[in-house]
This record gives structure tokens, C-alpha cells and sequence, in this order.
């Protein structure tokens, strides 16, 4: 073995900011996604699962908010090994595009009293796929940053990865509040929760 001189210094290549600020981004758009639907499930239900009696709607909304739990491990088991077999970057792009595709299909998709039971189809297909790309975003982006990191910051650079989950939610309820002081119930109703999913999608590109 080679000894390394005690005036020799190892550097290690630093990851680009906006590499980091990409990975960052998109973790936190998953699950501010996520977060969304919980906090308008009453909207939600309104507008895709309509019942006379009194809080049917908001169950079903949640139950379809719960149904992007379960594609959520299918994704892990998915997403993970292709980010091993293709690289980070790939399975990243892939989760995050799923994501945006979810989001956007799921703002724009009409109400029951327009379309009928092709409505809440839509919806739980969406939610599904939802969860399919949170759970197979996870993984790649958090080994993408402990294995891109200094390994002097793999911790701090990993730690990113609970901190945006943490920041999303934040910054979801924090959307939510403002349109809700801004918007009648009316209008939320029927376009305002709409725009909180599309202002997520926004950051996809």
C-alpha cells in the first residue's frame, strides 16, 4: 500500500447545487402531493364520490387517499432495482414524471356530475399511481445523495431528503390556508383545490 503524505489533502468532487437542489425538489413535490389530497379530501369527495348521506364522500375520499399506500411498496420494489440496473438519474426522472402525470391527470379530470362513475375511476387510478411513484422515488434519490455527497457530508446531504418531506407539507398547508382566505367556499370547491395539485405539478420541469 501507498502511504499518503501528511501534507497531501484528498478532495473529493462536490455535487453541483442544482443537483441537489433538483433531487430536493422533486422529493418535496412527492410528497407535497401526497399531502394535498389529505388536506382538500373534503373537496375531493365532493367532487367525485357525491353522496345524500352526510359524510359518505369524505370517506371515500379518504379511502382513495389510503389506496396510495398500497402501490406505494410496489413502487419501492420497482423503481429501486431499476435505479440499481439503469442509474439514479433514470429512475428519478421516471418517478418524477409519474408523479407530474398523477398530479396533472388528476386536477384535470371532470367532476361525477359530469362524466359519472368515470370520474372516481379516474381518481383511485391516479392515486395509485400516485403512491407507485412516491414509493419508488424514495430510494433512488436518497442513495443518489449519499453516494453524490463529500463523504465528510453524506449525512447533512442525506438529511435533505426528511427535511423537504417536512418543508412540503408545510409549504402545502401553508397553499391551502391562502387560498382558503382568498377564495370562497364556492370557489374552491370548484376550481381552487385544482390549483394547489397544478402549482406542485408546476416544479416537474
Amino acid at each position: 500500500m501507498t502511504a499518503i503524505a501528511a501534507d497531501q489533502t484528498i478532495t473529493f468532487p462536490v455535487m453541483p447545487f442544482r443537483h441537489v437542489a433538483a433531487v430536493t425538489l422533486g422529493n418535496a413535490l412527492e410528497f407535497y402531493d401526497f399531502t394535498t389530497y389529505g388536506f382538500f379530501a373534503i373537496y375531493i369527495g365532493r367532487t367525485f364520490f357525491p353522496s345524500s348521506t352526510p359524510g359518505t364522500s369524505l370517506l371515500l375520499s379518504l379511502a382513495t387517499f389510503g389506496a396510495g399506500f398500497l402501490t406505494r411498496p410496489v413502487g419501492a420494489m420497482v423503481i429501486g432495482p431499476l435505479g440499481d440496473r439503469i442509474g439514479r438519474k433514470p429512475a428519478m426522472l421516471f418517478s418524477f414524471a409519474l408523479m407530474g402525470l398523477a398530479m396533472i391527470g388528476m386536477a384535470l379530470t371532470p367532476s361525477y356530475a359530469r362524466i359519472g362513475v368515470t370520474a372516481p375511476i379516474l381518481v383511485v387510478l391516479f392515486r395509485l399511481l400516485q403512491g407507485f411513484a412516491l414509493g419508488g422515488e424514495v430510494g433512488p434519490t436518497t442513495a443518489y445523495m449519499v453516494e453524490a455527497a463529500p463523504p465528510t457530508r453524506r449525512g447533512f446531504y442525506a438529511s435533505l431528503q426528511y427535511a423537504s418531506q417536512d418543508a412540503a407539507g408545510l409549504t402545502a398547508g401553508l397553499v391551502g390556508t391562502l387560498l382558503a382566505s382568498l377564495l370562497s367556499a364556492a370557489q374552491l370547491q370548484d376550481w381552487g383545490w385544482r390549483v394547489v395539485l397544478l402549482l406542485g405539478a408546476s416544479v416537474v420541469p
